[in-house]
């Protein structure tokens, strides 16, 4: 399995093919899990069971996101590095349009 974010009850096209790739279950537990417990992330500790994510949650999320790359940054290198880097700042840079209707809720799980 892996986790992603989509756009719930999607409205038009946009938001139909809106997905954001984050992790395989086992990429998150092995890389992402530590950085949640380390840094006590409330927001991306729910990413693996899966939460609804609305406009004014989005600035914790990003706040941690933040946090978390530059936890990447400082314990994990090489590919895997690259990798978890990649997805969180398509995911920093994305999740914003996602709310560009009021009311969209996003799925991250």
């Amino acid at each position: 399995m892996s986790i992603s974010a989509i756009i719930i009850d999607p409205e038009n096209e946009f938001e139909r093919y809106f997905m954001l790739p984050i992790a395989t279950e086992a990429f998150y537990k092995k890389y992402w899990e530590p950085a949640v417990e380390e840094l006590g992330l409330q927001w991306i500790a729910l990413f693996q069971d899966g939460t609804d994510v609305e406009r004014e949650d989005a600035p914790a999320v990003l706040e941690e996101i933040s946090r978390l790359k530059d936890w990447v940054r400082s314990k994990i290198s090489g590919d895997a590095q690259e990798h978890m880097l990649s997805r969180l700042e398509l995911l920093e840079s994305e999740l914003p349009n996602a709310f560009r209707r009021g009311g969209a809720v996003v799925y991250i799980g």
